[in-house]
C-alpha cells in the first residue's frame, strides 16, 4: 500500500513536470501560425503512432469491449479533448497566465465533484493543500494579463471539463485498462472528434512551417505518450483529488521552464509562489508518512503483545 501511493505520488508528479512544457511549446508554435484546434488535433494524432509501437513493443493485447470504447469515447468527446481545446483558446482572449490560474481551479472542482458525486472524504489536509496551491498558481501568474468575460468563462469551463476527465478515469472501467492502451485509444478518437468539428469550423492549418510541426510533436509526445499516461497511473494509485493536487505543480515547471527556455525573468513573486506550491503538495505527502508511521508503531504494538 505505502509503495503504490509511493509510485502514485511519483507518476503524478512527473506528469506535472511533463506537462509544465506546455504553454512554452504552445506559444512557439502560435506565433509561426497554429492555433488551439490545430494544437489538438495534432497532439493526439502524432502520439497514435507513438503510443502503438510501444503497445506492440510490451506485447499488449489491443482488443476492446464495447463497454470500454464507448466509455473512452463519451470521456474523450466530453472532456478531454474538450479540455485541451477551450484552455487554449482561453489563451487568445486573457492570455496565458490568467487562463493557467483559472485552469487549475481543477482540483477544487475535482475534489467537490468528488464529495458531491462519489461521498469521496474531504480531509482537513486536503482542504488545506488546495487552498495553498490556488493562492501559490495565483501569486505565479500575477495580474498583467487583458480582463475578458469570454476568456474567463472558457478557462473556468476547462477546469470543470478536467475534473470530470480526472474522475471519468478514478471512477469508470477506464481504471482497469492498461493506461498506455486507454491513451491510445483516447488520441484516435480525439483525432476523430477534431476533424469531424473542422468540417465545420474550417480552423485547422494542415501546413504548419517545420519548427512548428517539431515543437508540436515533441508537445504531442511529451504529453499523450507519457504526461497523460503517468497521470492516470497515479490516479489508479492514489485517486483523482490527491493527483489533482500534486498536478498544481505544473506552474512550477511552467516557470521554470519559461526561465531556461524563453529566457524569463523570475522575479520574487514567482519564487515565492513556486515555494508556496511545493509547500502545498508535502502536505499530503507528509500526512501519508505519517499514517503510515502510525500503522507501523501499531503492528510493532501488536506484536509485543504477541
Amino acid at each position: 500500500m505505502k509503495s503504490d501511493m509511493s509510485k502514485g505520488i511519483l507518476c503524478a508528479v512527473c506528469s506535472a513536470l511533463i506537462f509544465g512544457i506546455t504553454p512554452v511549446l504552445a506559444s512557439i508554435t502560435f506565433e509561426m501560425g497554429s492555433n488551439a484546434l490545430t494544437l489538438t488535433f495534432y497532439r493526439n494524432v502524432m502520439a497514435v503512432p507513438v503510443l502503438l509501437i510501444i503497445l506492440l513493443v510490451r506485447k499488449v493485447n489491443l482488443r476492446i469491449t464495447l463497454k470500454e470504447l464507448l466509455t473512452l469515447t463519451v470521456i474523450s468527446v466530453l472532456f478531454s479533448v474538450t479540455t485541451t481545446y477551450i484552455l487554449y483558446d482561453a489563451y487568445n482572449y486573457i492570455g496565458v497566465g490568467l487562463s493557467t490560474t483559472l485552469h487549475f481551479l481543477y482540483p477544487m472542482f475535482t475534489v467537490l465533484l468528488g464529495f458531491l458525486l462519489f461521498k469521496k472524504k474531504l480531509g482537513r489536509e486536503k482542504v488545506l493543500a488546495l487552498i495553498l496551491a490556488t493562492v501559490g498558481v495565483a501569486m505565479a501568474t500575477g495580474n498583467s494579463d487583458v480582463f475578458a468575460v469570454k476568456g474567463i468563462l472558457l478557462a473556468l469551463v476547462s477546469a470543470v471539463t478536467y475534473a470530470g476527465y480526472l474522475l471519468g478515469i478514478e471512477q469508470t472501467v477506464i481504471h482497469e485498462m492498461d493506461s498506455m492502451k486507454a491513451m491510445f485509444y483516447m488520441c484516435i478518437i480525439n483525432g476523430i472528434t477534431v476533424c469531424l468539428f473542422d468540417i465545420y469550423s474550417g480552423s485547422v492549418v494542415y501546413g504548419l512551417e517545420p519548427m512548428a510541426m517539431f515543437c508540436t510533436f515533441i508537445l504531442a509526445v511529451a504529453n499523450s505518450a507519457f504526461a497523460y499516461v503517468l497521470l492516470i497511473i497515479g490516479i489508479k494509485l492514489i485517486g483523482a483529488g490527491t493527483a489533482s493536487i500534486f498536478s498544481m505543480l505544473e506552474p512550477v515547471s511552467g516557470v521554470i521552464a519559461g526561465v531556461v527556455f524563453l529566457g524569463e525573468d523570475l522575479p520574487l513573486l514567482k519564487l515565492a509562489s513556486c515555494v508556496t506550491i511545493l509547500g502545498a503538495v508535502m502536505i499530503p505527502i507528509l500526512k501519508d508518512r505519517k499514517d503510515s508511521a502510525g500503522k507501523e508503531a501499531g503492528s510493532d504494538i501488536e506484536r509485543l503483545k504477541e
